[in-house]
């Protein structure tokens, strides 16, 4: 009865265990942001589309932007991208005014134990009157 015992323990001893969910990879999602007016600055929570082990265990580590942009960590999951109107690449369409990306960059989330990285991209879609 014994060595049954201790053949039992030794078997559920070896077993592995399932991984749990904070060594997950996380999985950062590209974000898009369109503007209808002209702002000095945007937020973007670059978090809420992007999956883990948990929403309340990914934060931002890093972010760019292109040159001639600035982007800022301003809590764990949100970017503040400020904007510099002056020369943003434009897309001209048949109208004015022209509309077209502002600025883009990237940033990196983790949950800790791995880092996942996506990018960030807003465009400037005038309010048209018709």
């Amino acid at each position: 009865m014994n060595t049954l015992l201790m053949v039992v323990v030794l078997v559920v001893s070896l077993i592995p265990l399932p991984a749990r969910e904070r060594y997950h990879v996380p999985i950062a999602r590209a974000d898009d942001r369109a503007l209808a007016y002209q702002l000095p600055y945007v937020d973007i929570d670059v978090a809420e589309n992007d999956f883990g082990p948990g929403r309340n265990s990914l934060h931002l580590v890093a972010v760019t932007a292109v040159p001639g942009q600035q982007a800022e960590i301003i809590d764990e999951t949100t970017v503040r991208i400020h904007i510099d109107w002056a020369g943003y690449l434009a897309y001209p369409a048949a109208y004015d005014p022209v509309m077209g990306r502002v600025a883009y960059g990237t940033y990196t989330v983790s949950n800790g134990y791995a880092r996942s990285q996506a990018r960030w991209t807003v465009w400037y879609v005038p309010d048209m009157r018709v």
